[in-house]
Order: C-alpha cells, then sequence, then structure tokens
C-alpha cells in the first residue's frame, strides 16, 4: 500500500468536473480528464494506491485489473511531473467530496494528465505565487523615526 504527498509548490481546482493543477515552480500547468479527477481528489485526501482502487471499483463498471493498471500508468505520469511522491505513511484517508457510491456503476475513462507549456513565463511572472508564510500581500513594518 503506498500513500502520496502533493508537490507544496503545486495549486489545483476542481471546476465542473475538470480538474486544473498549476505547478507554480516550472509555470507547467495540467488538465486532468476521465477518471483523473476522482483519483487526484482522493490522493489529496489521502488514500493510498489500493484505497483508490476499492474507491473506482464501486464508482466505474471496469475490473479490479484494468482499473489498478490504469491507477498505476496515472500515478507513474504524477510522479514523473513532480506533482505528488511516495510518502512512507500517513494517516486515516478524509471523505472525498463529490463521490458517491450509487447500484449502478458508469462506464470508466482511463485517467490522463494533459501537460501544458505554453503559459510558463506569465505564470512565472506572477508575483502572487512567490509568498512566503506571511502570504501576500502584506504590509512592510513601520519604521518608528526617533523623536
Amino acid at each position: 500500500m503506498q500513500h502520496y504527498v502533493t508537490n507544496p509548490q503545486v495549486i489545483h481546482e476542481t471546476i465542473d468536473g475538470e480538474t486544473i493543477i498549476i505547478d507554480l515552480a516550472t509555470g507547467t500547468y495540467f488538465s486532468l480528464q476521465g477518471a483523473a479527477p476522482a483519483i487526484w481528489n482522493a490522493l489529496v485526501a489521502g488514500e493510498s494506491d489500493e484505497q483508490l482502487v476499492e474507491r473506482l471499483q464501486s464508482v466505474y463498471a471496469a475490473d479490479a485489473g484494468e482499473l489498478r493498471d490504469a491507477i498505476t500508468h496515472f500515478l507513474e505520469d504524477l510522479v514523473r511531473d513532480q506533482l505528488i511522491a511516495p510518502t512512507p505513511a500517513a494517516g486515516p484517508a478524509a471523505a472525498v467530496a463529490g463521490e458517491t457510491e450509487s447500484a449502478e456503476r458508469v462506464p470508466f475513462v482511463v485517467p490522463k494528465l494533459e501537460r501544458y507549456e505554453d503559459m510558463q513565463d506569465i505564470i512565472l511572472l506572477d508575483p502572487v505565487h512567490k509568498v512566503d508564510n506571511q502570504g501576500w500581500p502584506h504590509a512592510v513594518p513601520a519604521v518608528s523615526e526617533p523623536a
């Protein structure tokens, strides 16, 4: 059983079933297709690779072998692009919003990671992503003048 942690330089948002991931260190952004948003959200919630297979079996009409292979290849893509990294252990996984079990499973669409580099220069120019623990913007402390 393998758990993963997301790269701290990565932000993500899921809107209308599409997940967009931006690597703020490189300016590369990614679009998750097929079953990929469900996998990503489960990873962010702390699920292991085996828990992902179990979750997807309850949602998608596919056999465990097909799901396991698709998840393995997708996780390899995420690791290769340094969006996630293996971690030794994790706490209990939180519930993943938007994924509900139903009596009828939906067709399985292989997860796909689409990579885009066309806006790297613009993303890297944005000063908002270069923040410290205080966040951005923050006021510079006032310097008191001698009396």
